[in-house]
């Protein structure tokens, strides 16, 4: 071959190389497609969430507030590319909170790995608690980043969202600074979230689908309590989570309030010595009762935990037309402490003793049935039908504070008694969890010790014993 026919070999090699590489390019331009390789296919999007998106009718703007560095950072970024490429309607932007402030001000962003979802119209916020939860493996946790992002898209179209109220006036702890983790999970999940003043606004809005009263101090004055007794009558829900008040301090009026859904209060702390967290017996484990309130817990095989509960119990008389059913139970040795002044907790015959019952739900009793009143101190039949929800009472607060609302399934908890209430199903989008399990080995002792030996007294003892011999060698020589 001449130079001549070389020259333009290669200038025709050289010149197809780059027509192939500018039409893959265009190609990949074109056609988006990544590898999956996680078990769960944690950033694969379900057929639901490319339908939601096949539907979209605004431009839809996805803000993502992470902390560079972290794992949830990295599941969230590989989540929301997926979003980018699936639809020219969707913008992702990430957003280093400490680099750009003013964004996050903007936004009012108080933790790392939040994301905000924007249409035309409205905006969503998802909460690091909307990501992730607790799973039945105690190794892992689930990812529910596609469930929180598709699901923020499609609230964004819609107008009647559940209203939440939180009631305030009564010494409640606040949505905005002493639950405001718990009240982002709410936003993130679909609900509005308001703050009312009863005592102030002196009425209940019409659209208070749901009312909650989160750790009342104060009592309620005699025109609250009717105000609330008929929102009730009317259909509403509520949601009470109670905590040990000062004894000089009377709750006479949520205690007729909550006397009328047949449960009643005790002034008492619980103690549990048998399940606590962390031997802590102020911070009672109780027992899981089978419940729809419940059933994320039992399919997840979580618990919960209650630190600086007081403990609750069905009227000896359930007005007729409810039902009361337990949903967590102490341990036999448990006891509530009556004299909450001592600064030491032990049993006496004043106490009420074991075991105590820390939440129940309200409801109408069926047509259909016609079932007779549950015994104090009872676990509830599982099997039992259920009628129209009413109220959730709960013998605690302190569990939705930072410092609890992560252990366990605190969380789950109080969501399910909100998906309850409301009757929400707890997937609506049926899309899965995403779970990429970490491997586990169950190593015996004797295994441990094989291990030990091979890789920690072996192999310097080898060494040592060569060097043994080359130093004999080069001695005789």
């Amino acid at each position: 071959m001449n130079k001549i026919s070389k020259k333009v070999y290669y200038t025709f090699i050289t010149i197809f190389l780059v027509i192939v590489l500018i039409a893959v390019n265009l190609i990949c331009a074109q056609y988006h497609y990544r590898w999956d390789l996680t078990k769960s296919h944690r950033f694969t999007l379900s057929s639901k969430t490319k339908e939601v998106i096949s539907q979209l009718d605004e431009r839809i703007k996805i803000t993502a507030f992470i902390a560079e560095g972290s794992s949830i950072s990295t599941d969230i970024k590989n989540l929301l590319k997926e979003y980018d490429f699936a639809s020219d309607k969707i913008e992702v932007k990430f957003i280093d909170p400490e680099k750009e402030p003013a964004i996050a001000k903007k936004y009012n962003i108080q933790d790392y790995n939040t994301i905000i979802v924007e249409g035309t119209k409205h905006q969503q916020t998802i909460s690091p608690y909307n990501l992730y939860s607790p799973s039945a493996n105690q190794y892992s946790m689930n990812f529910n980043g596609e469930q929180a992002i598709t699901r923020a898209i499609l609230n964004l179209k819609q107008q009647n969202q559940a209203v939440i109220y939180f009631l305030s006036g009564h010494g409640e702890l606040s949505s905005i600074s002493d639950l405001d983790s718990f009240n982002s999970f709410l936003q993130g999940e679909g609900y509005t979230t308001r703050q009312l003043d009863l005592p102030v606004v002196g009425k209940i809005p019409e659209d208070a689908d749901l009312l909650i009263s989160a750790g009342p101090q104060k009592d309620l004055m005699p025109n609250e309590k009717a105000l609330l007794e008929k929102y009730i009558q009317s259909g509403g829900k509520i949601l009470i989570f109670l905590t040990p008040t000062d004894p000089k301090v009377s709750l006479g009026g949520w205690k007729e309030l909550i006397t009328g859904l047949g449960v009643e209060i005790h002034d008492d702390i619980v103690t549990d010595p048998q399940r606590s967290f962390y031997s802590d017996p102020l911070s009672p484990v109780p027992m899981v009762e089978r419940h729809e309130v419940t059933q994320a817990l039992l399919d997840k095989k979580l618990s919960v935990v209650f630190p600086y509960a007081r403990s609750l119990a069905p009227l000896e008389k359930i007005p007729e037309n409810l039902q009361v059913k337990s949903l967590l139970v102490t341990s036999d040795q448990a006891f509530g402490e009556t004299d909450l002044e001592q600064s030491q907790v032990s049993l006496d015959e004043k106490d009420v003793s074991g075991p105590l019952h820390l939440a129940y739900a309200v409801s109408k009793k069926p047509a259909s049935k016609n079932e007779s009143p549950v015994e104090p101190n009872t676990i509830t039949a599982p099997d039992s039908e259920i009628g129209e929800p009413i109220a959730v009472i709960v013998g605690d607060v302190a569990f939705l504070g930072a410092k609890s609302i992560g252990l366990a399934g605190n969380l789950d908890f109080a969501a399910g008694s909100i998906n309850w209430l409301l009757q929400v199903s707890d997937d609506a989008l049926s899309i899965p969890s995403k779970n990429d399990e970490p491997p586990f080995i169950n190593l015996t002792g004797d295994t441990m010790n094989r291990i030990f030996y091979a890789a920690v007294i072996i192999p310097p003892g080898c060494i040592l014993a060569i060097g043994f011999v080359i130093w004999l060698k080069r001695k005789n020589l």
